[in-house]
């Protein structure tokens, strides 16, 4: 499809340039957190909880003095 001439040059854009486009595979598969580069913490859980209750405070001090 990609060596077709008559396609628009919006389509054409999108295709990869030739050449090998394969990445090199470890010689064992890696395990899931050295494949991650990270820990697992639960600072996001707390910062969401958090996030929410200013929220719907900052809404509700919003309505008392909207009235």
């Amino acid at each position: 499809m990609s060596d077709t001439p008559n396609r628009p040059p919006r389509e054409r854009a999108i295709d990869p340039p030739p050449g090998p486009h394969a990445a090199p595979m470890p010689e064992k598969p890696l395990d899931a957190t050295p494949a991650r580069q990270g820990r697992t913490t639960g600072h996001v859980r707390w910062i969401l909880l958090i996030s929410i209750v200013l929220v719907i405070l900052a809404f509700i001090v919003a309505r008392l003095f909207s009235v």
